[in-house]
């Protein structure tokens, strides 16, 4: 089992969860849980191995959310933590689940999280329909457990949208012009994993080598997006907002035209993205990672997935909004999401 104590306890092996959960839960002295879970928990047998690796004397107050809808599924999970009389949460599924434990989490009982997808593991910034609450900010985990096994039953349309997330995170963490050479380090490991093992998981879910490497990827875009985002995120947020999307299926898309805007702030880093990909000095970095997102079934258009034209006005004026804009290396503008969008309408 391998340990890793960077910001929190990290947990990466496969199998982990009947390993170390209990372990982490006799170190914080937890034994009455809130336990949330999303749908990307209900597939497989995820959940039935976490109540199984649950000590027996733990009592549990369970709450799934199909669609995390932040205002409602809040309140629930606060009323059910202060009337269960729980002493620490489990954040187990995707981004939604582990988003909506940690906030609940907040300074009030400790948390945990238990990713069953390979776009996040709990750190990092945080749903602003959640996170901008007054007086609530979301908790850092004090443990994580990353376990391969647990991302098999992802079909490959999640599987692909997951991935491309994270390997446009790890991307744009390490294209942002802020000074911080640990994050642009994870950033660029991040982003050699996610391209290397992105395809083969897509094709082959139970590959569970490359299951490893999407999730180890995930792990350097969370602890690397201390630095921030960019633009990707910010256009993608915009446009799911409207359209209801699933995160990550429209990174692809909008990759190209985000990088072509941006280039001109990022040539000179441009270099080392190249070199991590394996391309020649001559290569367009973009073209290529479009290219992965076409093989692995992502639509190349918005309005492959029903985006509309009247719909882009609003979605780029929360693109410019959205807190990833603020990091993005150059400034866009609502008019430049807009015409970005456009471009690949």
């Amino acid at each position: 089992m391998s340990l890793i104590t960077y910001l929190t306890r990290i947990h990466f092996a496969d199998r982990v969860l009947e390993d170390a959960l209990s372990a982490e839960m006799e170190r914080h002295g937890l034994r009455h849980l809130l336990v949330i879970s999303d749908r990307d928990a209900a597939h497989g047998d995820g959940l039935d191995r976490l109540h199984a690796a649950l000590p027996c004397q733990t009592r549990t107050a369970s709450h799934f959310a199909g669609d995390i809808a932040p205002d409602r599924d809040l309140a629930r999970a606060l009323e059910l933590l202060e009337q269960e009389g729980c002493d620490g949460i489990i954040g187990f599924g995707g981004l939604a689940a582990l988003n909506l434990a940690r906030t609940a989490a907040s300074d009030r009982v400790p948390v945990i999280t238990i990713p069953t997808c390979t776009d996040t593991v709990g750190l990092g910034p945080i749903d602003p329909g959640l996170s901008a609450r007054p007086g609530r900010r979301a908790a850092l985990p004090v443990a994580i457990l990353c376990d391969a096994t647990l991302t098999t039953s992802a079909d490959p349309e999640a599987t692909a949208a997951a991935g491309m997330d994270t390997l446009c995170q790890c991307l744009e963490c390490f294209l942002g012009t802020a000074f911080n050479p640990p994050a642009d380090g994870m950033a660029l490991d991040g982003l050699r994993r996610a391209a290397l093992s992105l395809e083969t998981a897509v094709q082959d879910g139970r590959d569970l080598s490359a299951r490893r490497e999407l999730l180890a990827a995930a792990l350097n875009a969370g602890l690397a997006s201390e630095k921030g985002h960019g633009g990707i995120a910010a256009a993608a947020h915009g446009l799911e907002a409207i359209a209801r999307s699933r995160r990550g299926i429209l990174h692809g898309a909008l990759l190209p035209e985000v990088l072509a805007f941006n280039a001109p702030a990022v040539h000179d880093r441009l270099g080392l993205v190249r070199m991590v990909l394996g391309l020649p000095a001559d290569a367009d970095p973009g073209e290529r990672l479009v290219a992965l997102a076409q093989r692995i079934g992502l639509p190349r258009r918005l309005s492959d997935i029903g985006i509309e034209e009247h719909m882009l006005s609003r979605a780029a004026q929360g693109a410019a909004a959205d807190p990833a804009n603020r990091t993005n290396p150059r400034h866009a503008t609502g008019r430049d999401y807009e015409r970005i969008m456009r471009a690949v309408l």
